[in-house]
């Protein structure tokens, strides 16, 4: 569906403290709310007022080398938080994040399901296939599921929430009392999915909501993620280095997106944007001053290195040169491939110690995402011109510190980008599904 004018989608990535890694040392920072649904609450009011199209939750069941940040994104299960947010919102999407290498795709499209109907059509699910060793230990593994298995099931995953989702038509429910009628017959039918990863029977015990099918989002950037995606998402969580490397994933999306039958403008690609807003350029680079000033040297910082690199780190020093030797092969990582791979490329190419590449993860921005610094205007500026050429049909926004982010993305950025038609006005729909300019989404029960 291409819509009658092109708007850009603006996506809160929500989270406790704020993305920056000393944000909670920042006195503006809410550290001691990072427990407090109404905080929560809060911040996703101002998001709203804004007129973004929706509220993500990332989401990693595990905890990591760096207990530091334990509370930066919310420590709550993300589903659950946003069955909350859903009951005190009135328009904004609600999207949590679901691991499909270590969740069971029946218990989700039930979970997902019920969320669209208390939030009247609002909920949608980014699915990641996780990554790390860490998070297979929580789930019975000692290894975590090689890369090729993972996507192979994350596939398998979205075909069985999808047929699930469909397995009740848009008319099912009757309620015809004269005729003792709930359901019509034939209005629920079973899936009867036999699949190299998941056998279910079906069908979900849930209805659909308004909008039909909830969107599926999706963040792998590796080329089986980009297969996946342009097979499945509605949407894509894309990283932002720089335009010409986002150019490039956004063109493969809707190229392959193309190629297998799909709508391009049916995929909306929104890249990761951190941005340090201000009503001057300089206020902003004050605020960057303030943050960067509070940075801690890390203990575990070459802990949470090595899980990013796949190795023992432990008995090296931040003098050490990186031990490429010890790496492994991209296809050999059991890992985030794609961050590993900058990682490795840094190591490499740059020749930096591992107190220098550690560094590199505690920036102004999270590994592989784009700091953005300025006034509303030069802000607005920057993401219009991503958006207008080819990069980006949107942007997943990463607010530094919260609650100050929201805050001033909302009072100095929302107003310009609608002033130049940028963004809608207001809300022109009540589903997630009518603000991605979706169709609504009524599958056959069989498709």
């Amino acid at each position: 569906m291409t819509p009658s004018r092109r708007t850009m989608s603006l996506n809160f990535n929500l989270s406790g403290v704020g993305h920056h890694t000393s944000a909670w040392r920042h006195p503006d920072s809410r550290t001691d709310q990072a427990l407090d649904v109404e905080y929560y609450v809060r911040l996703c009011r101002t998001a709203e007022r804004g007129g973004f199209d929706s509220i993500f939750i990332a989401d990693t069941p595990a905890l990591r080398g760096d207990l530091n940040d334990a509370l930066a994104n919310t420590p709550f299960e993300p589903l659950t938080l946003l069955s909350a947010i859903a009951t005190r919102t009135t328009h904004i999407g609600l999207i949590p994040t679901v691991s499909t290498s270590y969740s069971d795709p029946y218990t989700v499209a039930r979970q997902i399901a019920s969320l669209d109907l208390i939030s009247k059509g609002r909920a949608g699910v980014n699915l990641v296939t996780s990554a790390g060793d860490h998070v297979a230990r929580n789930h019975g593994r000692e290894r975590h599921i090689p890369h090729a298995d993972r996507y192979a099931r994350a596939r398998e995953f979205v075909q069985v929430l999808e047929r699930l989702w469909g397995s009740w038509a848009p008319d099912a429910v009757l309620a015809d009392r004269e005729a003792g009628t709930m359901i019509r017959p034939g209005g629920i039918t079973p899936i009867d999915h036999v699949g190299e990863h998941f056998s279910v029977a079906g069908p979900l015990t849930v209805p659909p909501s308004p909008q039909g099918r909830p969107p599926i989002v999706q963040a792998g950037a590796s080329p089986a993620g980009i297969e996946l995606a342009a097979a499945h998402a509605d949407a894509v969580y894309a990283r932002s280095m720089s335009i010409d490397e986002t150019r490039g994933v956004y063109r493969s999306i809707k190229t392959r997106a193309v190629e297998l039958g799909r709508d391009p403008h049916s995929i909306r690609v929104l890249p990761g944007v951190v941005p340090y807003v201000a009503a001057t350029e300089a206020e902003a680079r004050r605020l960057v001053r303030e943050i960067e000033s509070r940075l801690v040297t890390n203990p575990n910082a070459l802990t949470a290195l090595g899980v990013m690199l796949g190795i023992d780190l432990s008995g090296y020093s931040p003098d050490d040169a990186v031990p490429v030797h010890l790496l492994p092969a991209p296809e050999d990582f059991n890992g985030s491939v794609t961050g590993f791979v900058e990682l490795r490329t840094m190591a490499v190419d740059e020749g930096l110690t591992l107190g220098r590449l550690a560094g590199r993860l505690g920036g102004l921005a999270p590994l592989g995402m784009w700091a953005l610094i300025g006034s509303g205007e030069q802000v607005a500026d920057q993401l219009q011109y991503w958006f207008e050429n080819e990069a980006a049909d949107g942007f997943n926004l990463m607010m530094p510190i919260a609650p100050g982010g929201i805050e001033s993305f909302v009072e100095h950025v929302v107003p310009i980008l609608r002033e130049r038609g940028l963004v809608r006005a207001g809300y022109q729909g009540a589903t997630l599904r009518s603000h991605f300019d979706l169709s609504l989404d009524t599958p056959s029960p069989l498709h």
